[in-house]
């Protein structure tokens, strides 16, 4: 009786254990890579949510205190202009409307003149930046305010992990915010410290803002 001849072919249980631990060292190095890139993503994710904020609240910033100039309501037929006065408040002082609750880390004042008439009595604006408290974060409120009514209230910051601090350099290069005439700031400066409110990365993001006064 013929058979038919055995195939030799397929692996040995030693070739089958080698090509095993191969994949498995292939496997490990390629997870690892997965597992940095998806970090770094999600790293760079939060970096983008916090950078799109400070950028947010350097728009409204920038043109707030280019703003800046509130005029007396005596005319100067001399100088045929109204006099600087104080025109930055490290509080709420200046704001004649009703803020919301928090820390008042500033008040932004100027002038907007509504009549043709060059002698007629401007109207006073306001912007007020306001802290508030949400949970172990600050979001940062502009209340903007005219004729002691409030007209615009916006949140152009979030997650912030402590309190805006603000710093004003005058013309002649001092330090103080509530000067009048040519000590009203000529720059102003606000601080800030954002994270993600789930905390990624490995520091926050900080940024100072700057803004300078157009007015003279």
């Amino acid at each position: 009786m013929l058979t038919r001849p055995r195939s030799d072919d397929g692996f040995t249980l030693i070739e089958l254990v080698v090509t095993v631990a191969i994949v498995g060292i292939i496997v490990a190095g390629l997870g690892g890579v997965i597992i940095r890139f998806l970090q770094d993503t999600v790293d760079t994710q939060a970096r983008l949510t916090e950078s799109h904020d400070v950028q947010f609240t350097a728009a409204y910033w920038q043109h707030d205190v280019a703003s800046i100039g509130l005029r007396s309501s005596t005319y100067d037929a001399t100088t045929h202009s109204f006099a600087l006065t104080q025109s930055v408040a490290e509080s709420g002082s200046l704001a004649t409307c009703s803020l919301p609750t928090g820390t008042k880390v500033v008040t932004l004042a100027w002038s907007e003149y509504s009549s043709l008439d060059s002698q007629g009595s401007p109207d006073k604006v306001t912007v007020t930046y306001v802290a508030q408290p949400d949970g172990a974060v600050y979001q940062l409120l502009r209340v903007r305010c005219e004729g002691g009514t409030v007209d615009s209230t916006i949140e152009v910051a979030h997650n912030l992990r402590v309190v805006p601090t603000v710093a004003c350099v005058t013309a002649s290069g001092g330090t103080g915010c509530a000067g009048a005439g040519s000590d009203v700031p000529a720059v102003v400066k606000l601080s800030l410290d954002a994270r993600t409110a789930d905390a990624h990365g490995s520091a926050s993001y900080t940024a100072t803002l700057v803004g300078q006064r157009r007015q003279t």
